[in-house]
């Protein structure tokens, strides 16, 4: 299949014609499209989430594999990895392995899982991203068989001491002690401040903000701006704004519950917000905006990404995986999420200059600007090793 239009490629827009399967065959000047993208609109390579909270086994309820990833392709992810903490938690190769079929059964973006922090040997040699490491892990004695795994670890950056206390003593000096506590290979999720990403680039480490942690303000009884760790004061988010340039990736920490359980007290309802769509044309907004240069968004996206999860990804060049990005940078909307199980966000209603015209995954459109359809996506760590 061709593909033909204005293509990002070696960090500049040209017009020219991709040929692909299900990974890229050919780049050349020109071709007889089988599809063929409008004036107004660039074809980049797919963006990346390394940070999802799919949900699905007995959270079901909340969030599925298909009800996930078809908001995925909706806001132009082409891969999504998988955080552990589902019910099962998934930390054993049983786990991983049920959880694997679940995927290849019902996703719509390429995909891959982390698993928990386990003692289980047998985990490392399956075909995983890697390991999640929550604040009560740092305290767990399996800590150091995963330490000693080659794989990519990655750290919520808050201490065990965080989960056990009221959230207004849950302050930044807790994330930047965490980050000194690991050693290795290792990747700093949601970061929510500036000196967090000083800290993590001292240690060598890579690192990922979220867009709420830059946009909101986490209102105390509004349980919709309720996530961990905590969003900070404006004058933290401002300076969190550096990220921007200087994070390897942005990621949406997509975290759905139901209305219901966001509806609970405070004190007690679940934090989390649902974003997966959100992120993408967030960022390309920002260079529209003039903000972000598109060799940034794309590295933010796609090109850092899948350098640090070691996938043949992120770049439109051959023999990577065919997944593209179609951006309309001439269709601004106002957002809200279509295929989720969350129908209210923090983010219902902000404006976005730019609009998702098409997702392809493995080489088939998975959204078309209209719809989501039922594509099957692979799982991009099949042939990882540690």
């Amino acid at each position: 299949m061709w593909i033909r239009g204005k293509i990002f490629l070696n960090d500049e827009v040209i017009d020219g014609c991709v040929n692909f399967d299900r990974k890229i065959k050919e780049i050349r000047k020109d071709c007889k499209p089988d599809i063929d993208v409008p004036q107004g609109k660039i074809i980049f390579p797919g963006s990346i989430d390394m940070h999802v909270h799919v949900r699905g086994m007995n959270l079901s309820y909340k969030e599925d594999v298909r009800t996930a990833t078809s908001e995925a392709a909706y806001g132009g992810v082409t891969v999504v990895v998988d955080m552990p903490n589902t019910v099962p938690y998934i930390n054993t190769a049983e786990r991983v392995q049920e959880r694997l079929r679940e995927f290849a059964n019902f996703s719509r973006a390429d995909y891959g899982i982390y698993s928990g922090v386990t003692s289980d040997e047998r985990v490392d040699k399956l075909p995983i991203a890697g390991y999640k490491v929550f604040p009560e892990d740092l305290e767990k004695p399996e800590l150091q068989f995963v330490l000693s795994s080659k794989r990519l670890k990655i750290l919520h950056p808050e201490l065990p001491l965080s989960t056990k206390q009221f959230r207004n003593l849950r302050e930044m000096w807790q994330e930047i002690a965490s980050i000194s506590l690991v050693s290795g290979r290792f990747h700093i999720t949601h970061i929510t401040n500036y000196e967090d990403l000083i800290k993590a680039k001292e240690l060598g480490f890579t690192t990922d903000f979220t867009p709420h942690h830059l946009l909101l303000e986490e209102i105390k009884g509004d349980c919709l701006t309720k996530v961990n760790p905590p969003i900070r004061d404006l004058t933290e988010r401002r300076k969190l704004l550096k990220a921007l340039f200087e994070a390897d990736a942005v990621a949406s920490d997509h975290a759905p519950h139901t209305l219901q359980e966001k509806m609970q007290p405070y004190e007690l309802c679940p934090p989390g917000i649902a974003a997966v769509s959100f992120t993408t044309p967030f960022i390309y907004s920002l260079v529209k905006k003039g903000v972000l240069s598109l060799s940034r968004a794309v590295d933010l996206l796609s090109k850092n990404p899948a350098k640090i999860l070691g996938i043949k990804a992120g770049e439109i060049k051959e023999g990577n995986v065919a997944d593209f990005t179609v951006i309309d940078f001439e269709k601004d909307w106002r957002y809200h999420t279509q295929y989720s199980k969350v129908v209210e966000t923090p983010f219902d209603e902000y404006s976005l200059d730019v609009s998702i015209y098409m997702t392809i995954v493995e080489g088939k459109v998975a959204y078309d600007g209209y719809e989501v359809y039922p594509i099957r996506g692979m799982n991009l760590f099949e042939n990882s090793q540690p």
